[in-house]
């Protein structure tokens, strides 16, 4: 038994790496049959909100600090350039290429996500 402990970790990652290729291979077929990227990309966040924001506020629940202005002002600006405009760059990206080059694109987002941060030193980064 303890071998499965060691693998189901690269059992879970190969799986969700094929839901990944099934996703995008659907949405490909979806944005080449005409469908509007922003309306695509505004039911997706709309689906993910309704499945997201009961759990979140069920297990949040007695932990969640106060609704400031600072705090909505980071929410928009996670929101806007976390999840909407890098959705709609990748949807844009699929149209034009194949689903096979956006899931190798995908393993991008880490990368970018910390070259971005690197001018505003939140990453600690020791090259010794």
């Amino acid at each position: 038994m303890n071998n499965w402990e060691e693998w189901k970790p690269i059992f879970a990652m190969v799986g969700i790496n094929i839901v990944y290729g099934v996703m995008n291979s659907v949405i490909k077929v979806v944005i080449d049959e005409g469908t509007n990227r922003l309306v695509y990309l505004t039911y997706q966040q709309l689906v993910a909100a309704l499945f997201v924001a009961p759990v979140a506020y069920i297990t949040e629940r007695g932990t969640r600090p106060k609704l400031t202005g600072e705090i909505l002002a980071y929410l928009f600006f996670s929101a806007l350039l976390g999840a909407t405009l890098i959705n709609y760059f990748f949807l844009m990206g699929l149209q034009y290429t194949s689903a096979t080059f956006a899931c190798a694109f995908l393993n991008m987002t880490p990368v970018s996500t910390f070259l971005a941060a690197i001018p505003f030193r939140f990453p600690s980064l020791s090259l010794s």
